[in-house]
């Protein structure tokens, strides 16, 4: 395990895949400290100063990176701090950091990293219920980004669906407004942009059929791809399984797994698949986007030039397993 250090975050953890690097907290967490495009030096996590959370007393702090948490939200249970050193386990293509026991709560918070293909890791989220009642709850994966950048959520309209009936909902927090100059609505997405000259907070929420959210920071972008769940199945926040929240600091994007039952001694697990982009053009619209990043999505890349000796039909590849944790490009995930 490689070693390093972020900001003020000693003894962290480096892992890297073909032309990503990522940075995980050893003395806090689990937290994920940093982002990296190959040797570029631009984090693309927000990394704040151990600040106490506004509104918040329960020794909980905003450390900024990738954490987990679990909704509904409520205080103080979605709130517990996550101060103390992590338990560093090997995994079978990677490393799970385990947080202990939160006393308040009885959960157990681990993240669990694996590298897959396309340079993209895995990263499996994992509420364990240690108490002794069930427990509904959401896992809830969450990036703070660093500052002036934007969040880009999808939408999926359907041309052929009944008119009469509306197939999209936007949920706006309270202190959310639909003027807000940082939110662009556009035909095929939604943008929420971090401005530091706005002191106002802003979050809205959608279920992104599409299964992805991205971050657009400079020339480069991480894409936050996760599971889609079968329809009918109830998300916390008016049924979203995305969210962004952008303030003065810094912008957070996360995704939501479905509301579930957990009994004593099981987990609910929620998985994310990273995948960054380096090298674009200033975004500034849904035609750039449109023409610079999405062709580079997963969903979109011409696999059958990628894999010219793969002997089935092409159109299998459209259902890519990001599960896939070895290196062999032609790996489906059965290994």
């Amino acid at each position: 395990m490689k070693k390093c250090k972020i900001g003020s975050y000693s003894d962290c953890i480096e892992l890297s895949n073909g032309e990503f690097r990522i940075a995980v907290t050893s003395k806090q967490g689990p937290r994920i400290i940093g982002c990296y495009a190959g040797d570029d030096e631009q984090n693309l996590f927000a990394v704040l100063p151990k600040r106490k959370m506004k509104g918040v007393d329960t020794g909980f702090r905003l450390f900024g990176g990738h954490r987990l948490g679990h909704g509904p939200e409520d205080l103080p249970r979605s709130y517990q701090p996550d101060n103390d050193a992590v338990e560093i386990n090997e995994t079978e293509g990677g490393l799970e950091f385990s947080a202990p026991i939160e006393p308040l709560t009885g959960l157990r918070k681990r993240i669990r990293i694996s590298k897959g293909n396309f340079d993209m890791f895995m990263i499996t989220h994992s509420i364990e219920n240690c108490g002794l009642w069930e427990l509904e709850l959401a896992p809830r994966a969450l990036s703070m980004m660093a500052p002036g950048g934007m969040a880009v959520i999808p939408q999926l309209r359907d041309p052929e669906a009944w008119p009469m009936s509306p197939d999209r909902s936007l949920m706006l927090w309270p202190y959310a407004s639909f003027a807000d100059p940082r939110l662009q609505l556009g035909d095929e997405y939604i943008f929420l942009k971090q401005d530091g000259s706005i002191s106002k907070p802003t979050k809205i929420g959608f279920n992104a059929q599409r299964g992805w959210i991205a971050y657009l920071l400079k020339d480069k972008a991480l894409i936050k791809y996760f599971d889609i769940y079968e329809e009918g199945t109830e998300y916390p926040d008016y049924n979203c399984n995305v969210a962004s929240y952008s303030c003065e600091q810094f912008c957070e994007i996360e995704t939501l797994g479905p509301l579930d039952i957990v009994p004593p001694g099981e987990s609910a697990e929620h998985n994310e698949y990273w995948q960054i982009i380096s090298e674009l053009p200033e975004i500034k619209s849904e035609e750039d986007f449109k023409e610079h990043v999405e062709p580079q999505l997963i969903d979109n890349l011409n696999l059958e030039e990628n894999y010219d000796d793969y002997d089935d039909d092409y159109d299998d590849y459209q259902s890519f397993d990001y599960d896939s944790c070895c290196e062999d490009p032609h790996c489906q995930g059965e290994h």
